[in-house]
C-alpha cells in the first residue's frame, strides 16, 4: 500500500475534498496483488514478468498490473494475491521454490565453490565429462587439464557450446551478457543488466535506441519497422513512409501497417487535424527536436485506442480539439503516454472505459471547456510525474473515477482553478504528490504557480511557485530521468525532487 505523503491545498471546502486529500486504498481486481498473484503475471506476461509486487515497492510495476521480472523481497512479494504478501500467505509457493527469499534456489550440496574432484590444483581430463568442478568445467585438450572458460582458446564459443543461454565468458564464468556483448539477449529480454550479467526486459524506450520498447511485454521493436509522417511533404501522392517521401497524414500511415511499427511524426503547421483509431501495437514518436500536435476533428478525439490497440507515444501533443471533442479516448485498449501536452480540448483531456493508461511527464488540462479533465469509468491508470489542472468552470474537476477503477498517482500535481474539489476518485492511491487541502495554501487565478495554467502551460513560474513543490516528489529507480523539457532529474533512489512534469534547474 502507498504511504500517504501529500501536500494538500484548499479553499476550505469539505466532504468530497477530504476524500481527495486523504485517499484510502482499495483493491483493484485487475492488479496481480488483488487477483491471483504470480499466476496473474504469468498469464499476462509469461516469463518476462512472472512476479507480483506493488508500485510502492517497485516503480517498474506501474502500468503492468504489478508484474515485475525479478523476485521481490518477501514483504513486497504477493505470489498468491489476495492482498497478502508471502510472509502472510505462501500457500501457492511450492516447497523449495526460492525458500531463502533471495531470488536463488537453495543449494543442498552446501555450495558449489569446493573441488568436486577432491584434489589439489587442476584436475586431469581427456574430455568435458572429466571436469565436474563448476569453476573449471572445461577440458583444455592441449594441456589435459580442467580450466575455466577463460582458459579455452575461444572462451565465448566454449560457453555457448555448454549452454546457449550463457554464451559469454566473463572472468572464467559463463554469463548471458556483458555491457560490450549482448550475448543471448533478445525477444522479451533484450537488455543486459550489467549488475547481474543477465538479460532482462526493456522498461524504457531509451533501452531500445534504434526503435521503441514494447512496454507491455519488454521487447524492442524491429529497428527497420519505421514510418515517417510529415504534413509539409509537397508530394503526398507518391508518399511511401520513408523520411524523404513521408506520409502526409497519420491516417495514411496507420492504414494496414504491420504490428509493432514506430511512426515518427514531424511538425506540420499548427497541427494535424484528424481523428485516428489505434487497433494494433504502434509507437508514435515526435521527430527529434520537434513537437507535433494532433487535433481531433468534427467533435471526435485526436486518438482513440480500441481493444486490440497498444499505443506508445512520446512527445506528441493532443491539443485544441474543438466541438466538445477530447484529446484521448481509451476503450479497452492500452496506452503509455510520455512527455505530452494533452491540453485545451473542449470536451476534456482523457476519457477511459476499460484498459490501461500510464501518463509520465505530461501536462493535462487547461481551461478550454466545462468538462472534467480525466474521466475514468473503469481500467487501471498510473499518473507519474505529471501535472493535471482543471479549468475555470466550476463543474470541471481534474480527475474523476469510479470504484471499478484502479488509480495510482505519484510525484504529481493535481489542482483546480476554482472552489470545487479537484478530485472525485475514492479508489485512488496518492503518494508524494501535491493536491488541494491546506487552507493556508490557496490555488486560484491569482496564485501564479504556472506560466499559463488557463491555457494548459503548467511550466512552473520560477518567481512564484510554492517551495513545497520542489521537494515533494521522491525519485525511484525506473522513474523518468528528465522532465517534460529535458531537464535532468536526480537519479538516486529516495532523492527529493520537484512534483509534476516540470522541474526547475
Amino acid at each position: 500500500m502507498y504511504k500517504q505523503h501529500i501536500l494538500v491545498l484548499s479553499l476550505g471546502f469539505v466532504g468530497g475534498l477530504v476524500a481527495s486529500a486523504c485517499v484510502a486504498s482499495s483493491s483493484n481486481g485487475s492488479h496481480c496483488r488483488s487477483a491471483q498473484g504470480d499466476q496473474t503475471c504469468a498469464e499476462r506476461y509469461g516469463d518476462a514478468r512472472p512476479f507480483c509486487t506493488t508500485a510502492a515497492c517497485d516503480a517498474s510495476s506501474e502500468g503492468r498490473y504489478g508484474c515485475v521480472a525479478e523476485r521481490p523481497a518477501d514483504d513486497c512479494y504477493y505470489p498468491c494475491g489476495g492482498d497478502s504478501d508471502v510472509t502472510v500467505d505462501d500457500s501457492c509457493v511450492l516447497a523449495g521454490d526460492d525458500a531463502g527469499g533471495d531470488g536463488h534456489m537453495s543449494d543442498d550440496d552446501g555450495g558449489m565453490g569446493g573441488d568436486a574432484d577432491g584434489g589439489e590444483g587442476a584436475a586431469a581430463c581427456m574430455g568435458p565429462d572429466d571436469c565436474s568442478d563448476p569453476a573449471a568445467a572445461f577440458c583444455d585438450l592441449n594441456t589435459g587439464t580442467c580450466v575455466g572458460c577463460g582458459g579455452m582458446s575461444d572462451a565465448d564459443q566454449a560457453c555457448a557450446g555448454v549452454d546457449p543461454g550463457l554464451p559469454v565468458c566473463l572472468a572464467d564464468v559463463c554469463v548471458a551478457c556483458t555491457a560490450e556483448k549482448l550475448g543471448s539477449c533478445g525477444g522479451t529480454a533484450p537488455v543486459c543488466d550489467v549488475s547481474s550479467n543477465a538479460c532482462v526486459a526493456c522498461g524504457d524506450h531509451d533501452q531500445c535506441p534504434d526503435s521503441a520498447c514494447n512496454l507491455a511485454v519488454g521487447s524492442c521493436f524491429e529497428p527497420g519497422a519505421v514510418l515517417h509522417v510529415d504534413g509539409d511533404n509537397a508530394d503526398c501522392d507518391n508518399a511511401d513512409g520513408t523520411e524523404e517521401h513521408a506520409y502526409c497524414t497519420l491516417t495514411d500511415a496507420l492504414t494496414d501497417i504491420p504490428d509493432q511499427t514506430r511512426i515518427i511524426v514531424h511538425e506540420h503547421g499548427d497541427s494535424y487535424e484528424e481523428s485516428v483509431e489505434i487497433t494494433t501495437t504502434v509507437a508514435l514518436f515526435a521527430a527529434d527536436g520537434e513537437r507535433p500536435v494532433l487535433e481531433g476533428v468534427d467533435g471526435g478525439p485526436a486518438i482513440t485506442v480500441l481493444a486490440d490497440g497498444r499505443l506508445f507515444a512520446r512527445g506528441v501533443d493532443l491539443a485544441e480539439t474543438g466541438d466538445d471533442g477530447v484529446g484521448l479516448i481509451i476503450s479497452d485498449g492500452q496506452a503509455w503516454i510520455e512527455g505530452a501536452r494533452v491540453t485545451n480540448n473542449q470536451g476534456g483531456a482523457i476519457r477511459m472505459n476499460g484498459g490501461m493508461l500510464q501518463l509520465e511527464n505530461c501536462f493535462v488540462g487547461g481551461g478550454a471547456g466545462a468538462d472534467d479533465i480525466i474521466d475514468i469509468e473503469s481500467g487501471e491508470v498510473s499518473l507519474i510525474y505529471s501535472t493535471i489542472g482543471a479549468g475555470n468552470n466550476n463543474d470541471s474537476r481534474a480527475l474523476v473515477c469510479t470504484a471499478e477503477s484502479g488509480v495510482t498517482i505519484r510525484n504529481s500535481i493535481i489542482v483546480a482553478l476554482h472552489d470545487e474539489p479537484e478530485i472525485a476518485c475514492d479508489s485512488a492511491d496518492i503518494v508524494d504528490s501535491v493536491t488541494e487541502a491546506d487552507p493556508e495554501m490557496n490555488f486560484d487565478n491569482n496564485s501564479l504557480w504556472f506560466l499559463d495554467a488557463s491555457n494548459g502551460d503548467f511550466s512552473l513560474d520560477a518567481a512564484t511557485y510554492p517551495d513545497q513543490i520542489s521537494g515533494m516528489a521522491n525519485w525511484r529507480t525506473g522513474d523518468p530521468r528528465t522532465d517534460i523539457d529535458g531537464n535532468l532529474r536526480p537519479t538516486a533512489d529516495g532523492t527529493p525532487d520537484f512534483a509534476g512534469a516540470d522541474r526547475l534547474p
